[in-house]
């Protein structure tokens, strides 16, 4: 494998036709997970996370706010048709610092299962490869994780104090067995790489010499790893960092324990959906005993007490 300068990522979330509908707030990830959500005024003066949804309810990004409203991270969702299939995770900084591939056919989760034995039998069709920064923005470790949710693999990454890459060791966990391992050499004058792989016995099996390409080309050669590459990923992390995750969204957040409906003339009322008809609403105003109906044409956006927009 070449010498691994960052991990980049690719997303197409945050670009000009990403688009976010409305947000849901929540005071940790486990009620995400329930969907139990915050009313928008509980969010304020306590920590929570708010969640941001394209116009299918589709979740696009997860911000987690301390009691003061600052950031203290973020994640952006990937999908493909619908299916996630990446979560990228930022810091403070909005800086990458972790991303988790799903599926079986991840590259580096492929071939660390080359060392198992064929007699193995476990399920990987939603395993999860979560490829973990150190300070320098380089990979540091990559964690397997199975189905079942089992901690099965990890790669560790050994660097100088120059920041090359010196070495790869491939454990099996929970046991710790080394499984396989590189070392690497390289000659700062002529780009000379030498590559040792060692096997589960600690006996050598390869040895190839490389001459370094140039930097704009270092991810474009296959590495001496049977095809398995860090290409994919190194492929997949740069542009978020030359962009700041700046919510584009116009959507209103009601600060408000009802439903907020807006009218055509702009007028708005606090209210309590009774019934969304076809061609009519029928609604309570806060404050009135008596139940009102009124044409849908008349109606210009109803907005949840929980952020999510009802209508249109």
């Amino acid at each position: 494998m070449y010498l691994i300068k960052s991990i980049l990522l690719y997303t197409s979330l945050l670009t000009s036709n990403y688009e976010i509908s409305f947000v849901r707030f929540y005071a940790n990830e486990s009620d995400y997970i329930s969907d139990i959500r915050l009313l928008a005024t509980q969010r304020f003066a306590q920590s929570h996370m708010q969640v941001f949804y394209n116009d299918q309810k589709i979740p696009q990004i997860k911000e987690w706010l301390d009691d003061k409203g600052e950031t203290i991270k973020w994640e952006v969702l990937d999908y493909k048709e619908k299916r996630l299939i990446r979560r990228y995770f930022l810091n403070i900084d909005q800086k990458p610092d972790s991303l988790i591939q799903f599926g079986q056919d991840e590259p580096w989760s492929q071939e660390f299962r080359k060392s198992y034995d064929k007699s193995n039998r476990q399920y990987y069709e939603g395993q999860e490869s979560k490829f973990i920064l150190n300070e320098s923005s380089q990979i540091d470790l990559i964690q397997f994780t199975n189905v079942q949710g089992k901690l099965y693999g990890e790669i560790d990454f050994i660097y100088n104090h120059l920041g090359l890459l010196i070495g790869e060791v491939w454990r099996e966990l929970p046991s710790q067995k080394i499984v396989r391992r590189f070392a690497y050499s390289i000659d700062m004058l002529t780009m000379k790489k030498e590559i040792w792989e060692y096997d589960k016995n600690g006996q050598e099996v390869s040895y190839v010499v490389l001459i370094q390409p140039p930097a704009d080309e270092l991810y474009k050669t296959l590495p001496p790893r049977f095809g398995n590459r860090l290409d994919e990923i190194s492929v997949l992390l740069e542009d978020i960092r030359s962009r700041d995750i700046k919510i584009p969204f116009d959507v209103f957040i009601p600060k408000t324990d009802y439903d907020l409906m807006i009218l055509t003339n702009n007028d708005s009322l606090m209210v309590e959906i009774i019934e969304l008809g076809q061609q009519k609403v029928t609604f309570k105003i806060i404050g009135e005993s008596d139940q009102l109906t009124m044409p849908k044409i008349r109606v210009k956006s109803i907005t949840s007490k929980y952020g999510e927009r009802i209508f249109p």
